[in-house]
């Protein structure tokens, strides 16, 4: 009987467990694999990561182990390995089956596997995962690479400078026939063309394998995102099941205070995250990063602020910017602007 199980020693699981671990709580981080970081041992191909924008929270700084804007994926996974030092992680040990095991909370950080879209013909093609990263594998063939994120264009930067002919296409791409030694694509808006090679390279899709009604999730697109979202639910489970106030400060509750806050916040805030303003007589209570389906008081995202009032939604501000935003509270305060 564990309080809290966390599945998955990636960013994610990790991020978590630092958390509850700091928080003394009675967790576990169970993990298929014998090492953590499985995911970035493997990925991305070209071991070039996209950001530098790699740190967790409580942790010593990512910069330590690399400086470079875009740094080698052998520096995240030295990183990781020593971010999971003190905390209780136990390998090899692969989860099927949620049942197994009696825990209060059950945290989903499994990550994500390469995604292969439904295309006709599409099994006859070579995945991101599978194809060769060395360029002289394609010196002088025609090369169809499916995607359009990432993944794709670090394979087509790789290949660029050997490849006869290197075409990269989104969803387009209608169906694919092998014909012999070569692949026949039928490309929307184009018609019928002929290529040596087709890769898929159409990002990823996080494994559900394991979802079940009761367990939360960690996702994110990047670990700045995947950082944020783990705080954000381990201040949801203090909040509900420890009784710990969720982090927040005073604002003074006028117009130009809240325009100046909030004009600064809305550019910091993850996506799928909101901050919540709540007046309360002469000052305002400001609740960082909670999860978007608040709805109390003004709900600042990186695009918007929503005025709710009894769960109902009063007005909308998209332009987040001082001028605006003090209009704004004002009409919805009811109180004349400063200015």
């Amino acid at each position: 009987m564990v309080e809290y199980l966390v599945v998955g020693a990636g960013p994610a699981g990790l991020q978590m467990g630092r958390l509850l671990h700091r928080a003394g709580r009675d967790y576990v981080i169970a993990e298929a694999g014998s090492e953590p970081a499985g995911f970035f041992r493997e990925f991305p191909r070209h071991r070039v990561l996209s950001t530098d924008d790699n740190s967790l929270f409580d942790g010593v700084p990512f910069a330590r182990y690399s400086k470079r804007a875009f740094p080698d994926a052998d520096d995240l996974v030295r990183y990781l390995e020593d971010f999971a030092r003190p905390l209780n992680v136990r390998y090899d040990t692969r989860i099927s089956d949620l049942t197994q095991y009696q825990a209060r909370h059950v945290i989903i950080a499994t990550g994500k596997k390469p995604y292969v879209p439904s295309i006709p013909g599409i099994e006859h093609a070579e995945t991101y995962a599978s194809a060769a990263t060395d360029p002289t594998e394609y010196a002088g063939k025609r090369v169809l690479i499916i995607g359009r994120g990432h993944s794709a264009f670090e394979t087509a930067d790789n290949i660029a400078t050997t490849a006869r002919l290197t075409h990269t296409v989104g969803r387009t791409v209608q169906r694919i026939v092998k014909d012999g030694n070569e692949f026949v694509a039928t490309i929307d808006g184009t018609g019928e063309l002929r290529y040596d090679k087709v890769i898929v390279c159409a990002g990823f899709r996080r494994d559900t394998a394991l979802d079940v009604p009761h367990a939360h999730t960690i996702t994110g697109d990047s670990i700045k995102a995947i950082r944020h979202a783990a705080r954000a639910l381990h201040r949801t489970l203090e909040a509900e099941h420890h009784g710990v106030p969720w982090p927040h400060r005073k604002l003074r509750n006028r117009p130009d205070s809240l325009a100046a806050t909030v004009a600064i916040r809305a550019r910091q805030i993850p996506d799928g995250l909101a901050d919540v303003v709540v007046p309360q007589g002469q000052h305002a209570i400001l609740y960082d990063e909670m999860p978007t389906s608040e709805r109390n008081g003004f709900v600042v995202t990186r695009t918007q602020v929503r005025h709710y009032r009894r769960n109902e939604l009063i007005a909308v501000e998209r332009r987040l910017h001082r001028k605006p935003l003090e209009r704004f509270f004002s009409q919805q305060l009811a109180v004349p602007c400063i200015a």
